[in-house]
């Protein structure tokens, strides 16, 4: 590796939000993962749980490298494999947050992130597991004007992060040094 690609990836891992990570549960579409660490990558996040119990669990090294423009490999792709995983977490003083439009949730632009939080997105056509439902501690849900009743999975996985990098994200090196990327014409 040169000297600039060495200074970039140093940087790289600087430039993260501590205490914030994804858990995807079930989701469908390797391409929707890998679109969902595109942006975690963006926003600085750097660990997605899988939690799979009914589809099957994405190679995430061997897929959608074009949805993720390469992301996967910069994102730490870990297994929840049962709810042990959740109440560990729980343990370590993790709340467990749920982006799902429930009666009881918040409007995302009205919440703080904790310190420490997972936050769960459902899969594309059955939303959060019921077993990981018993285990949220808040619901979140995006507020919406338009007839659609939600966003894609993806998109509404980058607006929740946005908003995790707007609380969070002050602390980190917003300055891009263009001397350490290559030029883009």
């Amino acid at each position: 590796m040169n000297e600039r690609r060495q200074k970039l990836v140093e940087k790289y891992y600087q430039n993260k939000i501590q205490g914030v990570s994804l858990v995807l549960d079930n989701v469908w579409d390797p391409h929707n993962v890998a679109a969902v660490s595109r942006s975690a990558d963006g926003f600085g996040i750097e660990t997605i749980y899988l939690y799979y119990t009914y589809n099957k669990c994405p190679n995430m090294r061997q897929v959608g490298s074009s949805s993720s423009s390469s992301a996967n490999r910069w994102i730490r792709f870990e297994r929840a494999r049962d709810l042990s995983f959740f109440h560990e977490k729980k343990a370590e003083g993790y709340q467990i947050w749920g982006a799902d439009f429930q009666p009881e949730a918040t409007n995302l632009t009205r919440c703080t992130i904790p310190d420490k939080c997972l936050i769960v997105m459902g899969s594309e056509s059955k939303g959060i597991s019921p077993e990981l439902r018993e285990i949220i501690d808040q619901y979140i849900f995006i507020p919406m004007v338009g007839m659609v009743e939600s966003f894609n999975i993806s998109v509404a996985t980058s607006v929740i992060l946005y908003e995790v990098y707007r609380q969070r994200g002050q602390s980190l090196n917003l300055q891009v040094d263009m001397s350490l990327r290559g030029k883009r014409q």
